[in-house]
């Protein structure tokens, strides 16, 4: 991350700590609508595994806890692009859109044609109907 990056990141959350925080602390509803407003979109089980016991913060705590989200969003890329990259039979960086298509709707967590289809319309599909898998998974972390 290049410090000037690094540097709108702090900026960037001290906006959304100053804007929501009450007497220099962020608590309960007010800590999940920051870490929504600051961060990728998680559920509340997410957030509550990253969130102190007592629900309150303050921008120190606030800081800590984005730096895991953003720890654990990386990890979790990293994770899925190994997983992808057991099927590129030919490790160069491609899985064939039908191939792809029968991963994504019958392992893990099992997703519905449409959900694939309209994946597939936002990601840029090669001329010979395959996918870049990295690119592909930035476009899935994106849009969580």
């Amino acid at each position: 991350m290049t410090q000037q990056h690094d540097q709108k990141t702090q900026e960037g959350l001290q906006d959304v700590f100053n804007t929501m925080s009450q007497n220099g602390r962020l608590g309960g509803a007010d800590l999940l609508a920051a870490i929504r407003a600051a961060g990728p979109p998680l559920t509340d089980d997410n957030i509550k595994q990253v969130a102190p016991a007592d629900g309150s913060v303050d921008y120190a705590g606030f800081v800590q806890i984005m730096g895991r989200l953003a720890a654990s969003e990386s990890n979790q890329h990293e994770e899925l692009v190994e997983a992808f990259r057991v099927f590129d039979k030919r490790g160069k960086g491609l899985i064939p859109a039908p191939e792809l298509r029968h991963i994504l709707t019958s392992l893990g967590e099992k997703m519905s044609n449409s959900d694939v289809d309209e994946m597939f319309r936002e990601a840029s599909l090669a001329n010979d109907g395959e996918l870049n898998y990295e690119e592909f998974a930035r476009m899935m972390f994106s849009q969580q």
